[in-house]
């Protein structure tokens, strides 16, 4: 977690460095002119600046007035799952105003805790908290999904808003508390008198009669072992072909787990930049305490010390998950792939 805290005014300086000793993880920057050689310094325009760092934190907080920080930020909004977290308050911390991203990006959230910080207000204007529901990118984020399609999350949102019956069908727990109008279908979508549904599952292309949101749960380990050298193109293409083989959705890749000695093969480290998540590096004392789990390979025990990597490794990365696919090879590639138990 990183804050920004961005101020223009001596007042404002002094409010940012109270935040600053209320959480640990703030950089904040201010005119050179109030000669603060703690802080960092705004250099150039501030629409610059502000282009420089847009990206780089996951909140920023401006203690200026709403119009210059919306003046500021306009040209480098993308979209809500990629912008940062943009909060707005006055000098004296009355107010703490969340202006950007505030479900994906956690502005809501960030305004109500910093307010409980300095003891501010919070300033919360989307229609679902301000009516005490759960917008869809919210119920996505608590429950580490991701979103098919913004225009259907939108649409879905928009009827748990108005009071309408949405009905959520979802391969896994849902633990979190859902208002009235939004209901679990355990049965076929007819039998239920709704206006639209949440999909939660890791399958892919899924038929929905009803105005419908996916959200994908990212609960798929892939386990891998290969020859060295094989190019990160070759594994994309068989992650892809296995994923197909069981219809699942690609987002619903949480991780890839290998054995250590594979830890920097770049095949592996490109497959992964690709599929955009995160490698488990699994030790080989690690694979020994459960390969006998598995079908064991003199060939690959004289190569690495071990007789199995991909199930394995697919196995603990997942917390001894359910098996969905067994080792399969694909020319030079060994693929196993998990699906994480709640």
């Amino acid at each position: 977690m990183t804050w920004a805290v961005i101020t223009l005014t001596k007042g404002g300086l002094q409010k940012a460095e109270e935040i600053k000793n209320k959480l640990n993880y703030v950089d904040i920057y201010s005119l050179p002119k109030w000669n603060d050689s703690k802080n960092k310094h705004i250099k150039g325009s501030l629409s610059d600046f502000v282009g420089d760092i847009f990206n780089k934190y996951d909140t920023l907080v401006f203690i200026m007035s709403t119009g210059i920080v919306v003046r500021v930020i306009a040209k480098y909004i993308q979209d809500k799952t990629k912008d940062p977290a943009v909060l707005v308050m006055d000098e004296k911390g009355k107010y703490i105003i969340s202006l950007l991203s505030g479900h994906i990006g956690g502005g809501n959230e960030a305004a109500i805790y910093l307010s409980e910080k300095i003891g501010g207000s919070p300033v919360i204007t989307t229609a679902s908290d301000v009516n005490d529901v759960i917008a869809v990118d919210m119920l996505a984020k608590k429950l580490g999904c991701y979103i098919d399609n913004m225009i259907d999350a939108k649409d879905i949102t928009a009827k748990i808003v108005n009071s309408q019956i949405v009905g959520i069908k979802s391969d896994i727990k849902i633990s979190i508390k859902l208002p009235d109008n939004v209901i679990c279908i355990n049965k076929d979508y007819d039998d239920y008198d709704i206006e639209g549904i949440i999909y939660i599952t890791n399958k892919r292309n899924i038929n929905c009669t009803h105005s419908t949101v996916h959200l994908i749960p990212k609960n798929i380990v892939i386990g891998i072992g290969c020859k060295k050298g094989i190019s990160g193109e070759r594994i994309v293409k068989s992650i892809k072909l296995a994923l197909d083989r069981y219809k699942l959705h690609p987002k619903s890749v949480k991780m890839i787990a290998t054995i250590d000695i594979k830890e920097h093969e770049k095949g592996i480290l490109d497959a992964a930049f690709y599929f955009e998540v995160p490698i488990k590096i699994i030790s080989k004392d690690e694979i020994k305490s459960v390969q006998d789990k598995f079908q064991l390979s003199n060939f690959v025990n004289k190569s690495v010390g071990v007789g199995a990597v991909c199930e394995p490794c697919g196995y603990l990365a997942s917390g001894k998950g359910k098996s969905i696919m067994k080792k399969t090879s694909f020319d030079g590639i060994t693929l196993s792939i998990w699906e994480e138990i709640q």
